[in-house]
């Protein structure tokens, strides 16, 4: 566990000097090197991460062209392009890495006004994504399309989705964010949004376990089995409801501290409502699915992170030094907490110690 806190705390010192004045060149140069040590990281492990059996199993299938299975059409050729030339599952890590960590980074240096402290979040959120898995890197380049929704170009726009489905097809879902991103929203009426997909969580799960003791014997026991395994994929023996609290407080205080400042940050003309409207969406549909299952929550994640982009923003507007620095506090309170509830929140094993190649 020691090597994860020591790169939060790398992290920690550079953004520190980050939000008080570093210059530009210096904190670009800071975020590459640690983009380069977690790119390393990625794929030089071995037997770490979640669906690490998954993989590995359907890389050692792909010994031919057009191999069946259940990935999606780019990810299962890349399986098989290594395999049939390399048979090497370290330099699969290292191509799939290096399209992750090439779009993930230049997303953070385009978007972020401090690209190491939207790192750190990364890092305590998702750990740098260096576990990486297909949804990962269609998010990696879903989180990069997002300039051009800036840039109002829609088909380089389109051409990115395109491209993050050949790695997880429920990318197609993301081109809402075209609209969705500029949208003028009231802070009460998003307020309503995310209390109505917290209902509707309490009414789907409710819903269906009456369904289930209503009909009773076999489609009681497939309810019930399928509802425990929709909620116990978080890997804890954490009850619906305490995931739903959770969930609440860690979005929610995001959420709230970013709403406070969207008002005052939308008349100095800075992006952020923007963000935030994003982030909202990522919101409602973990609420909103999570009594259901796992994999619609999953389409959160490229929503949820807009949350390394509104911290640092919000950072960089705040003019006051002892201000910033007290925020800056709580925020890296909060990003400490995450990470340390990701360790040890239900994979321990999967991440403690952290094996390599070097070590197997």
């Amino acid at each position: 566990m020691a090597l994860y806190f020591l790169i939060f705390a790398a992290l920690a010192i550079f953004s520190t000097f980050e939000i008080y004045g570093l210059k530009q060149a210096e904190s670009k140069n800071i975020f590459i090197l640690f983009c380069l040590v977690l790119f390393i990281m990625s794929f030089i492990r071995w037997e770490s991460g979640t669906d690490w059996e998954t993989y590995y199993a359907a890389f050692n299938q792909s010994i031919e062209w057009g191999t069946e299975n259940e990935f999606e059409w780019g990810f299962a050729r890349i399986n098989e392009f290594v395999k049939i030339f390399f048979d090497n599952y370290t330099i699969l890590l290292f191509v799939l890495g290096a399209i992750l960590f090439f779009f993930q980074s230049k997303a953070i240096l385009r978007l972020s006004p401090y690209p190491v402290t939207s790192l750190l979040l990364l890092w305590c959120t998702t750990f740098g994504n260096i576990f990486f898995v297909r949804q990962s890197i269609a998010t990696a380049i879903l989180f990069y399309a997002v300039r051009y929704i800036e840039e109002k170009k829609l088909v380089k726009f389109l051409t990115m989705i395109a491209i993050a489905t050949l790695f997880h097809r429920t990318s197609i879902l993301f081109v809402l964010a075209w609209w969705i991103y500029s949208l003028k929203i009231r802070p009460s009426l998003m307020m309503i949004f995310i209390f109505i997909s917290l209902l509707l969580s309490a009414i789907i799960s409710k819903l269906m376990g009456n369904l289930g003791a209503i009909a009773g014997g076999v489609v009681q026991q497939k309810m019930e089995a399928y509802l425990d395994s929709s909620n116990d994929t978080f890997g804890t023996e954490a009850s619906l409801v305490q995931i739903i609290i959770k969930g609440f407080a860690n979005k929610i205080f995001i959420f709230g501290i970013s709403l406070f400042f969207m008002l005052r940050l939308e008349k100095k003309g800075i992006v952020f409502r923007e963000y935030l409207n994003l982030y909202l969406v990522g919101i409602v549909i973990y609420f909103s699915t999570i009594s259901i299952s796992i994999a619609f929550v999953r389409l959160s994640y490229v929503y949820d992170m807009m949350l390394i982009l509104l911290v640092p923003i919000i950072l960089k507007s705040i003019d006051q030094r002892y201000a910033r620095f007290a925020l800056f506090f709580v925020f890296l309170c909060y990003a400490g907490l995450r990470l340390y509830i990701s360790l040890v929140g239900g994979y321990y094993d999967l991440y403690v110690p952290f094996k390599t190649i070097y070590n197997t």
